[in-house]
């Protein structure tokens, strides 16, 4: 995008902050954004309550530009650069958000507009579920005795504190061994997979 930037040349300010906000919101709609014109709103305002953007943005996009003439710290490319990364964590923020409450029935925390449960599974579905339960159940049994312990006090809903305590060891090695243990069933239920 290149604009007629700065105090000294002469411009009209908002048509260069429209296409700034058009091009933040086609960027945002690329990135997946269901709302792309308020990701770009929402940018731009967090950018403005920075103390590092700021600056940059008055000078650039200000409708009254600073008094004195001199260029802020930012040139315009660093600037496009922090909006677009900015836009990005916006643009993250509403996909977990929107994937958070598909977790929830519509009407248990009031979310009308979220995308209700599908009452009939699909029958394909069903089965492939079923087959990868009962692989897993298979691959279970051939994990290490500490591995499948954790396994289980997970899954019961335990925090790795407590597991760590009832162990007797450091909330570091349960992690470690949460994690090595889902790697391995991982790897048994991919083996097994294949085979199918």
């Amino acid at each position: 995008m290149s604009l007629q930037v700065g105090p000294v040349a002469a411009r009209d300010v908002r048509s260069d902050y429209r296409r700034l906000l058009a091009t933040l919101a086609s960027r945002a709609r690329w990135l997946g954004s269901r709302d792309p014109e308020n990701a770009a709103q929402e940018s731009l305002r967090r950018s403005l309550q920075n103390s590092a953007s700021q600056p940059a943005l008055d000078y650039y996009f200000g409708e009254n530009p600073p008094g004195d003439v001199r260029p802020p710290e930012w040139p315009l490319d660093q600037l496009y650069a922090w909006l677009h990364g900015v836009l990005l964590f916006v643009v993250r923020e509403e996909r977990s958000r929107v994937g958070y409450r598909r977790e929830f029935p519509a009407g248990a925390i009031g979310l009308e507009h979220a995308d209700p449960a599908d009452p009939a599974p699909n029958q394909l579905d069903v089965l492939v579920q079923e087959e990868l339960e009962g692989i897993v159940r298979k691959c279970f049994p051939r994990l290490d005795q500490e591995y499948r312990r954790v396994l289980r006090m997970r899954v019961e809903g335990m925090k790795y504190v407590d597991i760590a305590s009832r162990l007797g060891v450091s909330e570091n090695t349960v992690a470690t061994w949460v994690s090595r243990g889902i790697r391995e069933l991982a790897r048994c239920v991919r083996r097994r997979s294949r085979r199918l």
